[in-house]
């Protein structure tokens, strides 16, 4: 039997197999990079530039592979939502690679194949345009395979807490106001006034630096957990240790807790143009300031947490993880943010530390020699 084909279909399937050989050869980014490099400030372009500058091995093959599924998944490569989901994960410099590797797991991942959220991208993948709210049905991606990965933790070994961390603001006769408001009172003041606006608000937020119990986890153990060790069982963590989870490569420099946040709110965010400045100024004296006086404060948060799950279960124990305070946003320094950030310290760079594997039919851990890469160097600041 003979398939007569017209010569722009013969066209087509020689175009078609010439890039399905030449992925073999070639990945995904450098695929993508050649079809769009004419465009300005092309995102595969960039993505692959941010690839070919990472030394951990771990962190290109997350950000290839997560490339690789979306790449799969969307039918239009240069148009529609795949190139807004690059270009939008490149605003958020730190977090990229997490950014991108959340949203591929949750694409492949089948426990989501009834879900509408992923209907609905099912429903995207063949059009040209962008919806207007692609960054808040993203944001619900994220979220919802984040919060699985959580929830596989629940059972016989880990209880739910998901607490969270806050700075109390508010004191002495301005109690009832927001921290909007309060960036409002900062509005035409300058020198002194400013300066005894600033140092009120110091003054309340001490009250919480001085609390001795902070506690940060989204899972607590129920039983204690153990290695084995010459044929008998050790116990590495107690019962009632906290834990927090991040479904992130061990190696990403990463947020743990933001305060006093506004733009966030929708509600709020149309008033980025005239308050920003003004908010920033607040933040960044803020800051200057708990780097200095929030160092029992961490110290006392550390304490309390015994380590922290990334992806594959891997535990850290929170002796090799270093917590510090930043004014970074999580779109660089033109929106500040101040936040408690995490990292492996950099004194391990290019070291074994010891590391365990969560097994969730077992009370026993396995032990792993984790190799740090030489990521983590300077502090993320502005």
């Amino acid at each position: 039997m003979k398939i007569i084909i017209s010569e722009s279909q013969f066209l087509k399937l020689k175009e078609n197999q010439k890039e399905l050989l030449g992925m073999f050869e070639e990945s995904y980014l450098t695929l993508l990079c050649k079809k769009t490099n004419k465009m300005q400030n092309s995102p595969a372009c960039r993505l692959l530039e941010l690839k070919n500058s990472l030394s951990s091995d771990n962190l290109k093959n997350d950000l290839e592979k997560s490339v690789g599924v979306l790449y799969n998944f969307f039918k239009r490569r240069t148009v529609g939502i795949f190139p807004k989901i690059l270009e939008l994960s490149l605003e958020y410099p730190d977090r990229t690679i997490n950014f991108l590797k959340l949203i591929a797991d949750f694409i492949a991942n089948p426990q989501f194949d009834n879900d509408e959220t992923k209907k609905r991208l099912l429903r995207l993948k063949n059009i040209n345009t962008t919806p207007d709210d692609v960054e808040e049905l993203l944001t619900k991606v994220r979220e919802k395979e984040y919060s699985l990965y959580e929830k596989e933790f629940e059972g016989d070994y880990f209880d739910l807490t998901r607490t969270k961390l806050s700075l109390n603001y508010k004191c002495g006769d301005e109690i009832d106001q927001s921290f909007l408001e309060k960036v409002e009172n900062f509005k035409g003041t300058g020198g002194r006034d400013f300066k005894n606006l600033l140092n009120d608000m110091k003054s309340c937020i001490l009250e919480s630096l001085n609390n001795p119990i902070v506690i940060k986890s989204d899972v607590k153990s129920s039983k204690p957990l153990y290695v084995i060790e010459e044929d008998q069982k050790i116990e590495v963590f107690p019962a009632g240790s906290n834990f927090e989870i991040k479904k992130m490569d061990a190696e990403i420099d990463s947020y743990l807790s933001e305060f006093f946040s506004i733009f966030k709110n929708k509600d709020l965010s149309h008033l980025k143009p005239t308050h920003l400045s003004l908010y920033n100024t607040v933040i960044y004296g803020i800051y200057m300031w708990i780097k200095r006086a929030g160092k029992k404060y961490l110290n006392n948060l550390k304490s309390n947490m015994a380590g922290i799950i990334f992806e594959n279960y891997l535990i850290v124990p929170t002796k090799y993880i270093q917590f510090y305070w930043s004014n970074l946003g999580q779109r660089g320094c033109k929106e500040l943010r101040l936040s408690i950030r995490f990292r492996i310290k950099p004194e391990y760079n290019g070291q074994k530390i010891e590391t365990y594997i969560f097994n969730r039919e077992s009370d026993v851990l396995e032990k792993k020699d984790y190799t740090v890469s030489s990521e983590n160097v300077t502090y993320k600041v502005c």
